[in-house]
């Protein structure tokens, strides 16, 4: 059995974190996002398609790109803001100390992702990380969680995974999965 878990929200509540180190790198240009925006329109997704809107409308990709390239620099200074979500770690070290293989699956960047697992000292549960950058259609496409079970061989009978978004969880149920939604912890 494989069990892929969506980091953002659903593992960890990195909203706060999140919201923060991008308010901190659209400041740099002139910009800003409150925390109540980004928890209500950009948590969950991708930043090509937040960011924009955010930064007048119309930016050019590499003023796009220099804000999330800063974003993921400023992460770790705000990590003391995530909040784990202990049950779910728990479920997830059973089930590896059972047999199963783990995959977390994440529109976020490899870096971000590994720093926040690592801090939480989660990563080595994961056999496999798969993030935005690792997929060329971000969710609501389930190809993040069609990798994770190709990488396992694994059918989508064979997978569980734990979402908490709108799009995660249309992504997951459109991977053929079963799927529990992540409401609150």
């Amino acid at each position: 059995m494989l069990i892929c878990v969506d980091l953002d929200g659903t593992l960890l509540d990195t909203v706060p974190a999140n919201a923060a180190s991008y308010r901190a790198a659209l400041e740099e240009m002139g910009f800003t996002v409150t925390d109540e925006y980004y928890a209500a329109s950009c948590n969950g997704g991708h930043y090509t398609r937040f960011l924009r809107p955010l930064m007048g409308g119309d930016p050019c990709d590499a003023d796009v790109e220099r804000v999330h390239d800063r974003k993921k620099e400023l992460y770790s200074d705000f990590l003391d803001m995530v909040r784990p979500n202990t049950a779910l770690m728990e479920i997830l070290r059973t089930m590896q100390a059972a047999g199963h293989d783990l995959a977390c699956v994440t529109t976020g960047s490899k870096q971000n992702a590994t720093e926040v697992l690592e801090h939480f000292g989660v990563r080595e549960l994961f056999g496999l990380i798969v993030t935005g950058e690792d997929v060329e259609k971000q969710k609501p496409d389930p190809e993040g969680y069609c990798k994770a079970m190709a990488y396992f061989h694994v059918t989508p009978a064979e997978t569980m995974i734990f979402e908490d978004s709108g799009i995660g969880l249309e992504a997951a149920k459109a991977s053929g999965a079963t799927v529990f939604r992540v409401e609150q912890f």
